[in-house]
């Protein structure tokens, strides 16, 4: 089906014909449809078929849902589509509002709010047209009964533009059935979940006084002191009160548990800086500037874009990003020297034997550079990345899962959520992220449900000893939010 306005009449045979071909359920989706309520959210891992399992509950529903909205990430448009083709199991007609212009959105909207008759019909949205009031208005005109909210940790924060337009939504339409999907429910910790449970009706107090009631700050001492933070833990009495509501409104899915899948292998590949690069490094860590060959200043204004710029550093790159003036240290530019980080990817690569690879990166001035290694070793690839069309991503995540193409170059807000990438056995981190939801979803792309065609995945983080990378990798392993880890990198460098 395209992307564009589109109506999937299937005819029975060929229903028939795709419900032979439909796997058994997992016991743990069996499970998750019997225990599921009215409102109800699938905590499983990234390959634990959430999709399929909130699909047969639709199907279960009586009488069938008219109108259904599905909101998901954009990349993941094209995902729903394929599965609602494989387990519906009925006729319906799916309408797509992602990636298109103003016109073709308020079109799509326009028709699925016209819709009428008998066939049951979805609307596959990407998350962030509810931050619209335009847009908000054809969806409570739809008066969907049935809401799906996919990666719905995308709505962890109640003061976001989305969640807001979301609980605007669901106060004026009243749904008879909404369910939360993802892998990482509280990637921050339990105060994570107070969103998820105002969704589900298991709490109406506002967040401030949610968290008194379950959450002590362990730094509330030194309130009004040097350097004081809050830091938020949950009361021993509140995490069990907290677990008997998770009980009662959700189900979880781990995937090592549910899922035989093939050996995860996690392994660092270990990078040392130019001498140019290292001068800049240290500049930049002990005095929050550096200097490029033309006197160019690198300010850094907080300690979350000093961060960044360290890591740019690292990749390969000097310059301000701000204003886009780079200047290359590995291969050509004002001084030809070796970067070390692309020589591990190249080592790396050797190390494959053929196989496909996805390498994560989390800077546009990156692409061209591993771009150019892959054309040089004949490599075919694509990209997955923020500045490309939906219809382009798609096209690439399509021809590499057909064996189309060898590598993808991806970066993790654009291929990492939602996304099924099972043709790769291998995986490359080329420069990280520390947000802990990346990290995962990322990793997850290659290592879930339908990675079974493998012995084993690789993962492969190409790390420079002694940098922010270590502490990065080290916040990861520890599931430490990104305000956690700055305020490390903040008490460690005393800046």
């Amino acid at each position: 089906m395209s992307i564009e306005f589109m109506e999937n009449l299937l005819d029975t045979d060929s229903t028939l014909a795709a419900a032979a071909a439909i796997p058994p359920l997992w016991e743990h989706q069996r499970q998750a449809i019997e225990r599921a309520t009215n409102r109800f959210a699938l905590f499983f891992d990234p390959g634990c078929g959430k999709s399929r399992t909130v699909i047969e509950i639709w199907r279960k529903a009586n009488p069938l849902p008219a109108k259904t909205i599905i909101f998901t990430p954009l990349n993941v448009c094209r995902n729903w589509e394929n599965e609602l083709k494989l387990y519906a199991g009925c006729d319906y007609s799916v309408y797509v509002v992602a990636g298109q212009s103003r016109v073709k959105k308020i079109a799509m909207l326009t028709a699925f709010v016209s819709h009428t008759g008998p066939m049951p019909a979805f609307l596959i949205c990407n998350i962030e047209t509810l931050r619209k009031l335009e847009y908000r208005h054809y969806l409570t005109a739809s008066k969907s009964s049935f809401l799906i909210l996919d990666e719905s940790h995308n709505f962890k924060s109640p003061d976001s533009h989305q969640t807001k337009g979301l609980l605007v939504l669901i106060r004026l339409t009243k749904p008879t059935h909404l369910y939360l999907l993802t892998g990482t429910p509280c990637p921050q910790g339990e105060i994570d979940l107070y969103t998820t449970f105002l969704l589900l009706g298991k709490v109406t107090e506002n967040f401030f006084m949610w968290r008194k009631r379950y959450f002590n700050d362990k730094n509330e001492a030194r309130r009004g002191g040097k350097n004081y933070w809050p830091e938020y833990v949950v009361t021993p009495a509140g995490k069990a009160q907290l677990r008997d509501l998770l009980q009662e409104c959700s189900m979880s899915a781990k995937k090592d548990l549910v899922l035989d899948l093939p050996e995860l292998v996690r392994t660092n590949l270990y990078a040392e800086m130019s001498p140019a690069q290292k001068k800049c490094y240290e500049s930049m860590k002990e005095y929050l500037f550096a200097i490029d060959h033309e006197g160019n200043e690198l300010n850094a204004s907080n300690m979350l874009t000093r961060t960044l710029r360290l890591q740019q550093i690292l990749a390969g790159f000097l310059g301000d990003v701000e204003i886009s003036h780079e200047v290359r240290v590995g291969g050509l530019g004002w001084r030809v020297q070796r970067n070390n980080r692309l020589v591990a990817l190249g080592d790396a690569i050797a190390l494959m034997d053929g196989a496909q690879f996805i390498v994560w990166t989390i800077f546009k001035a990156t692409y061209g550079q591993i771009g150019k290694l892959l054309s040089d070793k004949n490599i075919s690839f694509g990209l997955l990345t923020g500045e490309q069309t939906a219809q382009e991503r798609f096209r690439n995540m399509e021809d590499f899962q057909a064996g189309k193409l060898r590598a993808l170059v991806a970066h993790p807000r654009a291929g990492g959520v939602g996304v099924n990438l099972t043709a790769a056995s291998f995986s490359v981190h080329y420069t990280r992220s520390y947000n802990l939801v990346d990290d995962l979803q990322s990793e997850a792309r290659s290592y879930r449900g339908g990675s079974e065609r493998h012995k084993r995945i690789t993962r492969i983080d190409i790390i420079t000893p002694e940098t922010v990378d270590e502490d990065i990798a080290e916040a990861l392993r520890a599931k430490k939010s990104v305000q956690d880890f700055i305020l490390v990198l903040k008490a460690q460098h005393g800046k």
